[in-house]
């Protein structure tokens, strides 16, 4: 099979589109991934193809197509992680990265947390219950829907609701 020619395309175009799109794609991949550096990766490589073929792709339909260019990398990376073997000793068996925390980052953030904690608590107890089960459970809105016996409309809407109510307390806050 021969390989497609590259198309390159504007620099300036990449950056609009990088600027615009990155963050719903590394989202999107972290979905498939879920894991946040490994999504990083599928997007860095979906705007590397984009740089060298992207010449050839419509306007219109550069979206769409960058989605397709991410879907299929974040599927090569988590196929070739799959087989990764976790040993007692090193945790992993690629090296890992190691930082110091900032303590008064860290007091921040448990501030943040218990403040989290405690508007949840003033969320509607339904609304609550989806966004509990999508963030710490990490449940699709399919699985949410069906455990709780509603309408996958319904759990989008709920949970689209906790955080409009969130939003307006941390407004307050």
């Amino acid at each position: 099979m021969a390989s497609s020619p590259d198309r390159p395309l504007e620099p300036n175009k990449i950056e609009e589109t990088h600027a615009q799109l990155r963050p719903e794609l590394v989202r999107f991949a972290w979905g498939i991934l879920r894991d946040w550096a490994l999504a990083d990766d599928a997007v860095q490589n979906g705007f590397l193809s984009l740089t060298r073929f992207g010449g050839g792709v419509e306007p219109a339909n550069r979206k769409s197509w960058l989605y397709k260019v991410v879907f299929r990398e974040a599927l090569r990376l988590r196929k070739s992680t799959a087989g990764r073997q976790f040993d007692s000793a090193n945790q992993a068996s690629e090296p890992v990265a190691t930082y110091q925390i900032d303590p008064a980052q860290r007091l921040l953030d448990a501030e943040e947390s218990e403040w989290f904690r405690q508007q949840l608590t003033k969320l509607p107890e339904d609304q609550r219950t989806i966004l509990e089960l999508r963030i710490q459970h990490e449940k699709t809105f399919a699985e949410i829907a069906q455990m709780l016996g509603i309408p996958i409309g319904t759990a989008l809407s709920r949970m689209r609701l906790a955080i409009q109510k969130l939003r307006e307390l941390s407004h307050d806050h």
